[in-house]
């Protein structure tokens, strides 16, 4: 049985049904490849309550990614491994982190359907964390994950609401 048939199949109980929602986001952080969205569509809880689960689960996986990508990112750099077109790829990513940091992160982290593991370890791998200023911090980067995890649950519900479908 699969994190997400246990996750439906909790939708009854509001008290397992949370703790399993907020594993979940954790997981989407870390791992998962799949959309956090699923979780908000619980008639028994909230709309509230699920968008503070969502925030505070994603704000959670971020802190743990962004340790995972701090401690990776060392490794990486001592190791210039990769072809030129790899290289390139990753000094075009590490330009688009340090431009964009925060305000980037923010806007893809609040984008519906988006996979939140690719993006959470490009922007801590690639932090540019030798250059002062720009160099994100853990404290920043999750506080701008919580507060993009509760923007991105608002908007599925300002959609659904906006288009007639009842998600709770």
């Amino acid at each position: 049985m699969d994190l997400i048939n246990i996750l439906l199949g909790a939708m009854g109980d509001p008290i397992t049904y949370s703790i399993i929602f907020f594993i979940y986001v954790i997981l989407a952080a870390l791992i998962l490849p799949i959309p956090v969205e699923i979780g908000l569509f619980n008639p028994v809880i909230h709309y509230a309550w699920l968008v503070f689960i969502l925030a505070i689960g994603k704000g959670v996986g971020a802190f743990l990614v962004f340790e995972i990508g701090t401690r990776v990112r060392g490794a990486l750099k001592k190791r210039s491994i990769g072809t030129p077109l790899t290289k390139k790829i990753v000094a075009w990513c590490e330009r688009f982190v340090r431009k964009y940091g925060y305000y980037g992160l923010f806007i893809i982290m609040s984008t519906p359907l988006m996979i939140d593991s690719a993006s959470l370890y490009l922007f801590s791998l690639l932090n540019p964390k030798d250059e002062g200023k720009r160099a994100m911090t853990r404290r920043w980067f999750v506080l701008v994950n919580i507060a993009a995890g509760a923007v991105r649950g608002t908007i599925i519900f300002l959609v659904a609401y906006l288009i007639g479908v009842r998600l709770v």
